[in-house]
Formats: structure tokens, C-alpha cells, sequence
């Protein structure tokens, strides 16, 4: 049997497979849950693909590490982080979920697969995106004159065209549209939580999306001029 722990059930996940990638396919592959959307509100999650036993190997390697961003950027640098790092991920996490693993392990888990996740996204992102992530940790009113410098040296270098950067934002604000009935129907569970730190962490994420849809809005703008 085994060691009810995250590091046991990342080790003894390549025994587990098989039947993990048997839902993973029936299913098209697991899917993000509302607080992981929430944390990643400017790009959709990252698909998953089947995981070798060499991608549990390396995640397993990440949870040890004592350095998990550490090993994920390292991982990413060298080449070996892939979609089936992430679908790893997945099937370790939901084998702790069966085995009835504490709250703070699968939290853990799943800060893990939203790291892994988003660096994935970094790696395949446009040039449009690589900028639109950069100018969305300032403040497009605040810091204007920066932005339209950033903007305007992007372009004139040769990385991406103004179409492409209106366009890449329009994506995203659609795309933030599109999840808006889902995310409110999530946010309304705020009211019925016994759990403040459920209560916190769902206001946060609402604030958190509130504000990247005001600033991608006012990106937007910017873009335009």
C-alpha cells in the first residue's frame, strides 16, 4: 500500500497510469478548477498529454527538490517541462485525491500544477502575449507614459505589429467574457462558505479577476493611440 504522502504518490504513480490516462482520455484530459482559472485570468489553462513514466520521474524530482520554482524554471530552461509534465501532475494529484490526502497536500499539489501550468504558457506564448503579461503588472493609468514606451519599442523593433497586439488583447477580454457566467456562479458560493479562508481566497480571486479586466480594458485603450 502505499505511503499516504505526496512524495510516496508521486513515486508510485507510473503504477497507477494506466488507469489514470484511461479517464484522462475518455474525458480529454483533466480540467482546471474555478480558483485555478481565476489565478490565471488573461490565457486559458494548458492542455495535457500523456505522461511516460521519465515525466513522473522528473515530477517527482520537482517535489523533492526543496526548490520547486527553482526546479520548474530549471526544468523549463533545459527543455524537459511539457504538457506531459503537467498531465503528471495531474494523475499524482488526483491519486492523493483518492487516497483521501489532507487539504494541505492537494493545495499544495495544486499550486504546483497552476506553476507548471503557467510556465508552460510562457513558453508558448506570442510575442503579443510575452508584452501583454509584462505591461498587466502595471498600472495602465498609474504608469501610462511606460506602457506607450513599451508598447511603442516592441513594435518598432520588429516583435509583433499594433494588429497584433489590439487583437491578442481582444482574445483575452473575450475569453475573460466567456468564463464570466461560470466564475459568478463561483463567487456566489463566497455567501454560503462556513470556510474564511475559502471566504478570503474566493473574494481575493474575484478582486484579482476584477482588476485584470479593468486593466486589460485600459490596455486596450493604450493600444489604439
Amino acid at each position: 500500500v502505499a505511503s499516504r504522502t505526496m512524495l510516496a504518490s508521486a513515486r508510485v504513480s507510473p503504477r497507477i497510469a494506466p488507469l489514470a490516462r484511461s479517464r484522462m482520455s475518455k474525458r480529454g484530459g483533466p480540467k482546471p478548477s474555478p480558483q485555478q482559472r481565476g489565478a490565471s485570468v488573461v490565457r486559458s489553462a494548458t492542455n495535457t498529454e500523456e505522461p511516460g513514466d521519465e515525466d513522473f520521474v522528473l515530477f517527482n524530482a520537482m517535489l523533492s527538490s526543496g526548490d520547486i520554482a527553482g526546479a520548474v524554471r530549471t526544468s523549463a530552461v533545459e527543455g524537459t517541462l511539457t504538457p506531459k509534465t503537467l498531465g503528471a501532475a495531474y494523475v499524482v494529484y488526483e491519486k492523493c485525491k483518492s487516497l483521501d490526502e489532507n487539504a494541505q497536500v492537494l493545495k499544495t499539489l495544486e499550486g504546483v500544477i497552476l506553476l507548471i501550468t503557467q510556465t508552460l504558457q510562457q513558453l508558448n506564448a506570442t510575442p503579443s502575449v510575452r508584452l501583454i503579461d509584462e505591461l498587466m503588472t502595471m498600472d495602465p493609468l498609474v504608469e501610462a507614459p511606460l506602457v506607450k514606451l513599451k508598447i511603442t519599442q516592441a513594435i518598432e523593433g520588429g516583435s509583433l505589429t499594433k494588429e497584433d497586439l489590439q487583437a491578442a488583447i481582444d482574445m483575452m477580454i473575450d475569453g475573460m467574457k466567456e468564463q464570466d457566467e461560470a466564475w459568478e456562479k463561483h463567487v456566489a458560493t463566497a455567501v454560503t462558505t462556513e470556510s474564511k479562508e475559502k471566504f478570503t481566497e474566493i473574494v481575493a480571486h474575484a478582486n484579482g479577476r476584477m482588476e485584470a479586466k479593468t486593466r486589460l480594458a485600459q490596455l486596450r485603450n493604450l493600444a489604439k493611440e
